[in-house]
């Protein structure tokens, strides 16, 4: 059985491989992210924290964009 972190690391995870960053950004009113040739940068990879070899025993995603950029999202349980 599946406790409520892995499942939200999950749903996480299927969410950020969905993610549009140019559509997120116009609906925002913003210009969307562009590298220096002007190509969108976009998600390249989602991956869950233990998969990408994060040392850590926290459920959550890291987020790899074209242009290099890394990002993680973590779930810390507090009560």
């Amino acid at each position: 059985m599946l406790s409520y972190e892995e499942i939200l690391e999950r749903a996480m995870l299927v969410a950020a491989e969905e993610l549009a960053l140019e559509e997120a950004a116009e609906t925002l009113g913003e210009q969307p992210l562009a590298e220096e040739d002007g190509e969108p940068v976009e998600v390249r990879e989602v991956q869950t924290l233990a998969d990408a070899g994060f040392m850590t025993t926290d459920n959550g995603v890291v987020i790899r964009l074209t242009d290099g950029r890394e990002y993680t999202l973590t779930l810390n349980r507090y009560r």
